[in-house]
């Protein structure tokens, strides 16, 4: 949705590397915005995110407006059923997701990619598109790209502005939490409540909307005892939610992928 950051370079670097041409959308969508959200005030930043973008090889950026992806005679929703959009996310929002899928679907159509780019902090999303390509038969590869964080560990967020400084200098302990979970785990903790009480325990004090341990492929929630997946954590500072998640797997690492290490890369 524009605002761009160093999490979305790596997006874009990664199709610039893996694909013939490379093309973005900057469009912030009204759909999957609830009542009372930041609709309004989410950060639009398009002159600095053309530069971005044309800095790193980007050759075609749709910048869209409302009456653009959404005639007046607009008349479609996509919409998926179930667990995988009720659960986390779609329990808090609602309209969320349907507002993702009809956007993207609409965005699959204009632009006829191959291969689709996305982010794991927003884990859900990425698996409801996936989901939405799949029973749609759309000829298009999803392509979940890992976390790009600061040096610190905050997962790279468009929102991450909102924080004050006090915030933003709470904001790393929700990495070390999940970290301090994941580490648990690989040392053989397969106790889900367990796990949920070390994150909880380590950010007492902040304002937790959910702990939960999901499936990466089917987003089920994980039963003891727990296997591989990934744990999210939802944290609420001030009037900002901050999104994060790690995986649960054989041999993660545990090092942070810093917006400095997507600099190195893109100066390779």
């Amino acid at each position: 949705m524009g605002a761009l950051h160093a999490g979305h370079g790596a997006l874009v670097e990664r199709a610039r590397r893996e694909n013939d041409v490379c093309a973005a959308s900057i469009f912030v969508n009204p759909k999957q915005f609830g009542p009372g959200e930041d609709f309004e005030s989410y950060p639009r930043t398009e002159d600095a995110d053309l530069a971005m973008l044309r800095d790193l090889g980007c050759d075609l950026v749709l910048i869209g407006t409302n009456d653009d992806l959404y005639p007046e005679e607009f008349a479609t929703r996509v919409e998926l059923k179930g667990p995988l959009v009720t659960a986390a996310e779609g329990a808090r929002r609602p309209t969320h997701f349907a507002g993702v899928t009809t956007v993207v679907a609409k965005l699959f159509g204009l632009f006829e990619p191959t291969h689709a780019y996305f982010g794991w902090k927003d884990m859900q999303q990425l698996l409801v598109i996936r989901r939405m390509v799949d029973d749609l038969s759309m000829p298009v590869e999803v392509v979940g790209c890992e976390i790009v964080r600061e040096d610190d560990g905050v997962a790279m967020s468009s929102r991450n502005r909102y924080l004050d400084r006090e915030e933003r200098a709470r904001a790393p302990k929700i990495h070390e939490a999940l970290v301090l979970a994941a580490t648990a785990w690989q040392g053989g903790e397969r106790r889900g409540e367990k796990l949920r009480a070390m994150v909880r325990e380590h950010l007492h004090g902040f304002d937790l909307e959910y702990v939960e341990l999901r499936s990466a492929s089917s987003f089920e929630e994980l039963q003891d005892p727990v296997g591989p997946g990934r744990i999210l954590v939802v944290a609420r500072m001030g009037t900002t939610r901050l999104l994060d998640n790690f995986p649960l797997d054989a041999q993660p690492s545990l090092a942070v992928v810093s917006s400095d290490d997507a600099s190195q890369e893109r100066a390779r």
